[in-house]
């Protein structure tokens, strides 16, 4: 190819942008970026037109008295894609020749979420169901999770999608929270890997990702309007961490603000958040958009603050507040001097250099017909990596395959293959447990279709305003005498405990919620007890939202799985790990506590009624930084199962872990730390190991936990005998703690220790230490920025304190 020849071919899509049709020759637009060009066409439009593009078109009242898209506001839309769930408004204008196409936004986090059929139409349109993100973060594997983040944007693209509106990158604080499925982990490392990848594979086909909900999004409980209270320090370590890795290493197009408020600031309306930590700090390039109705109603402090995209806009808007709507607010205090023609055209820069990127405005014609089967694959195979084997006496698993099966639990029925809400994705099928066992085993038929027959005659279905179809069936009675006739048939007994959750609501500390129910409890235990009368194995698969407790009768079983919610392959997922077709290299991604009493948040989750209304109002965050794990080890409190922690089909044994290098000195902030280990599988089959690296940093001027995860990597699938070296890297910036006192992210002088384990239970891992002589201040922040309210301080509140 000629010289020529690479620069049309590079330059074509900026030939097909909107606005680009008086082009008069390729040189022209050579070293043209999208945010030149949108700067160029943002100089054309009036404040109006600006304006219009940083607001969606909202809903209004249909025929049928339902809500729908307001379309007399969607400006320039083309090849609308029915189940959209939001929308940037393009423009139009034939005298000055703009012409930039409406852009279409998608949820959610474990797939794309559109309308499956569609009227007159004999097609279909399914998405594939990915596993959850908690799911995800416990395969460890990054290269992964970016395969399924390539495969979501695929199937957007094809079906005409513009903008995916996940990953989310909230912490699971509390394990009530009823929305911890779409987030990936209790550690901000950890998620913000996982969201990393995730944004890069969506962004390597052309689709924007949006990492969201900016930011503490931690419960669900009065989510629009609630006061959490957290200080500057937990702020930066804990809740704000992942987002800044992500937008460090994947620059994602969007991000969107939470509907919450933080420390008196609604996030959309924060200034400080959005423009000083955010832009100014972290040096983000996108644009940020409110969740749909967010804040309080002042749309014009929204976009002031560096939320540039008011979502969805229109008459909803109006709607809740009973006032006008968020453009006819923004033309007054436009009009009234309140908001500058600069600042409008700040956030439409922002909003059109995205905009023009996407496939809507690169002239992408859309197939309508995405690789599911592909996708389907993917899904099940990366669920199967991500499934964490919990407890495995007497190598209860693998099932042997001649071996008979009784399989237990309405769940294996009624399984889950995700959340409900506006996360749940219209996929072709799911794949039950019960009948994924059949596939591969030879499962009691009886037993089978007993609770076949139940499920069908006793579900109970429920809409959740129009975004799913909660299903629910009551476990069934069975009688002790079936029970013993039913294991003793069997070779060995399997039951199946579900979970599910959903938007907006959070889980209970209740029977049949974090605990089981009592009919569970009586299942688990006769089953157990007649099996156990007969030296044969019980196997627990927990098809749950998020951990449940455990310690009250995990020791009346053998072999307890961890598979979440798996997407929908989830009864082939469920198979592949009992029937040893995969070898199980899942760890978990959050802390299994001995209860629920025994987490910090515990005390106030989700939060406190101030002011007697009945209403939630106000959240302390009380445990500071120590979240999850942080806490437990600090602390020395006992858990049922470590963060970080999954069993194998094989064992694994590790070298001895050696610095290869340190960089770190006070005048190189971009210095780093590499450590090496080798890895063996000293076992019988095949599998796969998770190094992780904790480190514990000398104590100084500020408090700091025992350990914190500051690396980790997966080895490849190692043949018994194989071996396979692994470095980790740590860098200055993630060795650094929050120093409020000095506004700085500083490495405090003394001796580190690296601990390099299979899981944050580090107690007979001996460590690799390494000295800093001086401070290393990696970064300076903003003197007062993201303060408590006005005479509050973190002693007020935070009631985990730790001084060595």
């Amino acid at each position: 190819m000629d010289n020529k020849k690479i620069i049309l071919a590079t330059i074509m899509p900026l030939l097909a942008m909107p606005g680009c049709k008086n082009v008069n020759s390729v040189e022209d637009q050579v070293g043209d970026t999208y945010k030149e060009r949108a700067e160029s066409l943002v100089a054309k439009m009036t404040a109006y037109e600006q304006m219009n593009m940083l607001v969606g078109p909202g809903y209004a009242m249909q025929p049928d008295r339902s809500f729908g898209v307001n379309y007399d506001a969607l400006t320039n839309l083309s090849n609308d894609v029915p189940g959209t769930v939001g929308y940037i408004n393009g423009v139009y204008n034939e005298q000055t020749g703009l012409d930039v196409s409406a852009i279409k936004l998608a949820d959610g986090p474990v797939g794309i979420r559109i309308e499956p059929t569609r009227e007159g139409d004999s097609n279909t349109y399914y998405a594939t169901a990915f596993p959850v993100s908690t799911l995800l973060a416990s395969t460890w594997n990054p290269e992964l999770v970016e395969e399924v983040g390539q495969a979501i944007a695929e199937e957007a693209k094809e079906y005409g999608l513009d903008f995916w509106l996940a990953p989310g990158l909230n912490i699971q604080r509390n394990p009530l929270n009823g929305r911890n499925f779409e987030y990936f982990s209790e550690d901000p490392l950890l998620s913000g890997i996982m969201a990393s990848a995730q944004v890069s594979g969506a962004q390597s086909v052309g689709v924007g990702a949006t990492i969201k909900h900016f930011v503490a999004n931690n419960a669900e409980t009065s989510r629009n309007t609630v006061n959490n209270i957290i200080s500057p320090r937990a702020l930066r370590e804990i809740y704000l961490r992942g987002f800044q890795y992500a937008v460090d290493n994947a620059n994602p197009w969007a991000v969107m603000t939470a509907m919450n408020q933080v420390n008196g600031h609604y996030t959309g309306q924060w200034k400080e958040l959005n423009t000083t930590v955010l832009r100014g700090e972290w040096g983000f390039e996108g644009m940020v958009m409110s969740d749909w109705s967010a804040g309080d109603g002042n749309y014009s402090e929204m976009i002031q603050s560096g939320n540039d995209l008011i979502e969805p806009g229109g008459v909803a808007l109006a709607y809740r507040y009973n006032e006008i709507g968020a453009l006819e607010q923004l033309k007054n205090a436009y009009e009234s001097g309140e908001l500058s023609s600069e600042t409008i055209a700040t956030s439409a820069v922002r909003v059109l250099t995205q905009s023009l990127k996407a496939p809507s405005n690169q002239g992408y014609q859309f197939s309508n017909s995405p690789d599911l089967d592909d996708h389907a694959a993917l899904s099940r195979m990366a669920a199967g990596e991500g499934v964490v084997l919990l407890k495995n006496n007497g190598n209860t698993l693998p099932i042997s395959q001649p071996d008979t099966v009784a399989s237990f639990g309405i769940a294996q029925v009624n399984t889950l293959k995700g959340g409900y809400g506006s996360g749940d994705v219209h996929a072709a099928y799911t794949v039950n447990i019960g009948d994924g066992l059949a596939d591969v085993f030879n499962v009691d038929a009886d037993l089978k279709a007993f609770y076949d027959d139940f499920f069908s005659a006793n579900k109970k279905e429920t809409d959740f305003y129009g975004l799913s179809t909660i299903i629910e069936c009551k476990e069934p009675s069975l009688s002790t005498a079936a029970i013993e006739r039913y294991v003793a048939n069997n070779d060995v007994a399997v039951i199946t405990i579900g979970r599910y959750s959903l938007q907006g609501r959070d889980r209970t500390h209740s029977a049949g919620d974090f605990l089981l129910s009592e009919d569970e409890e009586s299942l688990i235990h006769r089953v157990a007890t007649s099996a156990h009368e007969k030296n044969k194995k019980v196997v627990v698969v927990l098809n749950v939202a998020g951990i449940i407790e455990m310690d009250s009768w995990q020791e009346n079983v053998d072999a307890i799985v961890l598979a979440y919610m798996p997407g929908q392959e989830a009864g082939k997922v469920v198979a592949d790990i009992l029937s040893g077709e995969v070898n199980p290299s899942g760890k978990l991604a959050q802390t299994i506590p001995v209860k629920y009493s025994d987490i910090p948040s515990a005390a106030n989750f989700p939060g406190t009624d101030t002011d007697a209304d009945g209403i939630v109002d106000t959240h302390f965050y009380n445990e500071g930084i120590y979240v999850g794990y942080r806490y437990f080890t600090t602390f020395d409190k006992p858990v049922s199962y470590p963060f970080g922690y999954g069993l194998s089909y094989t064992d694994f044994e590790y070298g001895s872990p050696a610095m290869i290098s340190n960089t770190l000195n006070t005048k190189r902030l971009s210095g780093k730390v590499t450590f090496s280990v080798q890895v063996t599988n000293s076992g019988e089959i095949a599998g796969k190991e998770v190094v992780q690296l904790y480190v514990a940093a000398p104590s100084g001027s500020v408090e700091k936990p025992i350990i914190e995860l500051k690396g980790f990597a997966k080895t490849a699938s190692l043949e018994p005998g194989e071996s396979q070296t692994l470095s980790l890297d740590v860098s200055a910036k993630w060795l650094s703690s929050f120093d409020p006192a000095s506004n700085q992210w500083v490495m405090e002088p003394g001796v580190y220790k690296a601990y390099i384990s299979n899981s944050s239970d580090i107690k007979d891992i001996h460590p690799v230490t390494f000295a800093v002589k001086d401070d290393i201040v990696v970064s300076q922040t903003m003197p007062g920025a993201l303060a408590l309210p006005k005479g509050l301080t973190p002693s007020d509140f935070e009631t985990s304190t730790y001084t060595r």
